[in-house]
């Protein structure tokens, strides 16, 4: 079998070994020397996505240029780049596969540094975008675009070449948008209409907003509904940061994905002002929740799915506001992360819902909560627990006989199931800790615990 891998008599298994090779940059390096047809195989995969690696040298942009046409070398000759090398082995732009502009600004900068080149800011985005052309025009197939954090401007004339090579977007699979990215509305719109015009093929898509002090420009609404609208079968979506009117229409558009759509994550949005906007995610496979200092929004969320992931940040959170949706989740959920920095209020009637609704969790991230004999017994009828991560209070410090008794109960009614225990934030707990590990027979596969030397032994 060897013989024929080295021979080329199987290109299949080749190429699978060469793929999970893909972050080993040194080890496709020394595949490319084996011989001619290992050479053949390896770079389109060295070249996939170049501008990610950290530890790749960004000389490498250089090569790219040497295919330009006589007028841009000139220019950039103006620019202090000297272009002298003679036609490459290989067309390395068109084995392109995944462009991240992020990566694509950090690298450029990064070479035009190393090179000593003197170049103004609007010379430097000139370089990114006869790039980007370049990438559009060699007949490359994107999987994956990433247009999160752009701190440039585009030039328009760059997205009518977009729209003109209809391959470039014909295979894309992963898109990640950003409201706060610094494209103006017609290079927005003129995306969009594109990619529903040249793409049908997304199962991922990203849309958000991390920077809340810009003004959201991005979200074109009737050429992203469009867009989404043309793919014909997305899977997964990521929501995250969305105003309400990005928000629903977004999910209005997302409806004629329901037959295909498996998982979605929704992220600190703005969704209460329709309760019912939620209830076409409920024949999904996942659901996350993820809200930030505004936990009133769990109250309108009516939906049940298969998988039900919960997590709900804030100064101090009202364990009545999360009542209802944990009656309504019950035994769909199985991911809870409570973060509260203060003790959380009406604990007990939380502890006491979680118990009658919800014993399938199987992550459970909470912090705030009592250390007490209501909460060890939640604990205990967690049966399918498997990785529990906490930050208890204790108001029973004075009592040592007290604390020793919880230790020891907690220990015993750990789930057989459990696997990862994290305790290392409970500092309180390092005297008892030598307790509580005599009482665990859980066999766990991690432990986090604080440090103990210093500590004496009960």
């Amino acid at each position: 079998m060897a013989t024929k891998i080295f021979t080329g008599e199987m290109p299949e298994l080749l190429e699978s070994i060469l793929n999970n090779l893909s972050n080993e940059i040194h080890s496709l390096y020394s595949c490319a020397f084996v011989n001619r047809y290992w050479c053949k195989m390896s770079i389109p995969i060295l070249w996939q996505d170049p501008f990610a690696l950290e530890q790749r040298d960004p000389s490498f942009i250089y090569q790219y240029f040497s295919v330009l046409c006589e007028d841009e070398k000139l220019r950039l000759k103006n620019f202090g780049i000297d272009i002298e090398i003679s036609k490459p082995l290989f067309d390395y732009a068109k084995f392109l596969k995944v462009l991240r502009l992020n990566n694509l600004e950090f690298k450029v900068k990064k070479w035009t540094d190393i090179k000593h080149l003197e170049l103004d800011n609007s010379s430097k985005i000139h370089i990114i975008n006869l790039l980007i052309k370049l990438f559009a025009e060699s007949g490359a197939t994107l999987h994956k675009l990433d247009l999160h954090f752009i701190n440039y401007e585009i030039n328009l004339e760059i997205f009518y070449s977009l729209e003109q090579n209809e391959i470039f977007f014909s295979q894309l699979r992963n898109l990640y948008l950003n409201t706060a990215s610094r494209l103006n509305t017609e290079c927005t719109a003129t995306l969009l209409r594109t990619l529903a015009k040249n793409t049908s093929k997304i199962r991922f898509l990203q849309l958000g907003r991390t920077n809340f002090g810009h003004v959201p420009q991005l979200f074109y609404i009737d050429s992203l509904k469009c867009m989404i609208k043309s793919q014909e079968q997305i899977k997964q979506v990521i929501l995250y940061g969305l105003d309400s009117t990005h928000f629903h229409s977004i999910i209005k558009a997302l409806k004629s994905q329901k037959n295909s759509l498996q998982e979605v994550k929704i992220e600190n949005c703005d969704y209460n002002a329709k309760p019912e906007v939620l209830k076409i995610f409920e024949n999904l496979e996942t659901l996350h929740i993820r809200v930030f200092y505004r936990p009133h929004l769990l109250k309108i969320v009516n939906c049940k799915v298969r998988n039900l992931n919960l997590e709900v940040a804030d100064s101090e959170i009202d364990g009545s506001i999360m009542v209802h949706i944990l009656e309504n989740s019950g035994t769909f959920l199985q991911q809870l992360t409570l973060n509260s920095k203060n003790n959380i209020l009406n604990e007990n009637l939380l502890i006491e819902t979680l118990k009658s609704f919800c014993p399938n969790i199987k992550y459970l991230n909470i912090s705030g909560i009592g250390f007490s004999k209501q909460f060890i017994t939640l604990i205990e009828t967690l049966q399918k627990l498997q990785f529990l991560k906490l930050w208890v209070y204790d108001d029973n410090y004075d009592d040592d006989e007290e604390l020793t008794m919880l230790v020891t109960q907690f220990a015993k009614v750990l789930p057989l199931t459990l696997q990862y225990l994290d305790l290392k934030e409970n500092t309180w707990l390092k005297k008892y800790l030598f307790i509580f590990l005599k009482h665990c027979k859980v066999h766990l596969k991690t432990l986090l615990i604080d440090d103990v030397y210093n500590e004496e032994r009960p």
